[in-house]
């Protein structure tokens, strides 16, 4: 709401029949006023604009499945961010975000960029949202993260192996646009960049599409995420009741170069007085071959609405060898 302004009425000048004031004085006063209008601008600036800093770390034990190492480390990934929204009018809006990754325990820079997590730039209205830059997949965002209960997260997650199976697709890709909009339970999403700038020769593209009503999700998504004329398909179902979500998903793909691979999973989270049990099995192949047979179970306690303390393990048999692994460490959202 923008605020009203009022109209001063003008300035007659000194009267007359009041007494003089000192100069010293008059500075004083025109000092005071200066800066009681400067204090009431503000909110006025800041109502139409706004910038959050957030973050997450992560840390604790793990020996991941198929290493035999035991290690402090994080199991999620740590981040710093920011991000923020400016109204323009007219229903018009600007946003922006960014946001580092890094590993709590040697506080070092997770991967070659420094805002590996997103960076990005755009408009948004009732016509939707198209944002500029290092940006999800489309596909990545509405369909392959929202069914691996773990998120991706500690050695008990499927969604790398299984719902990204082969390693076709990609999570981000660099200089892209991206448009999203949703209406009626219905989220669209398409996003293209140019190949050279994500290792292809073509440009590399993705879309997606997904559907909420009441406690009943279904989404899908396509795409080249390279732009190497790769092919990724990924569909996901989800029901939630009383709190407990089940969860179920596949994908399915081909390379260029000849690599076909699919890969199907199921996900569990039980909701249990301050913590939540979260448990998912799935399987995946390449050229017809089993590579994936796992097995992810887990307890998250929420200390507070920000502080929570986990346990989980992994088991896969087809991990060549040390097939299970286990993670216990503490998270904190700010």
């Amino acid at each position: 709401m923008k605020a009203q302004k009022t109209a001063l009425p003008p300035w007659r000048g000194p009267q007359a029949s009041r007494p003089t004031t000192p100069r010293g004085d008059k500075s004083m006063k025109a000092r005071i006023i200066i800066a009681t209008a400067c204090l009431a601008a503000m909110p006025l600036a800041h109502a139409q604009s706004n910038v959050t800093v957030y973050g997450k770390l992560d840390a604790g034990v793990r020996k991941a499945v198929g290493s035999s190492v035991k290690e402090v480390a994080t199991s999620g990934d740590s981040r710093l961010g920011f991000r923020g929204v400016e109204d323009l009018g007219g229903g018009l809006k600007a946003f922006f975000g960014m946001e580092h990754r890094f590993f709590p325990d040697t506080g070092t820079q997770d991967g070659a960029q420094f805002w590996k997590g997103y960076s990005h730039v755009g408009l948004q209205g009732d016509f939707g949202r198209v944002g500029v830059g290092r940006q999800y997949t489309a596909a990545f965002s509405l369909v392959q993260n929202q069914i691996d209960p773990f998120g991706g997260d500690t050695v008990a997650q499927l969604r790398d192996g299984v719902m990204r199976v082969g390693g076709i697709t990609k999570v981000r890709i660099d200089g892209s646009l991206r448009y999203d909009i949703s209406f009626g339970g219905v989220s669209l999403a398409a996003s293209v960049a140019e190949g050279d700038k994500n290792g292809g020769v073509e440009r590399a593209t993705s879309v997606a599409a997904s559907w909420r009503s009441g406690s009943f999700f279904v989404a899908g998504g396509i795409e080249d995420p390279a732009g190497a004329r790769d092919t990724m398909t990924s569909l996901g179902v989800g029901y939630t009741l009383a709190g407990h979500k089940l969860t179920a998903g596949y994908s399915s793909g081909k390379t260029n170069a000849g690599l076909k691979a699919k890969g199907w999973m199921l996900g569990l989270d039980l909701p249990i007085g301050a913590g939540i049990i979260k448990a998912a099995y799935g399987q995946a192949e390449t050229n017809g071959r089993t590579v994936i047979n796992k097995l992810g179970v887990g307890y998250h306690h929420s200390l507070s609405k920000r502080t929570m303390i986990y346990a989980n393990a992994g088991h896969d048999s087809k991990a060549a060898r040390a097939k299970t692994g286990y993670d216990l460490g503490i998270l904190h959202n700010f």
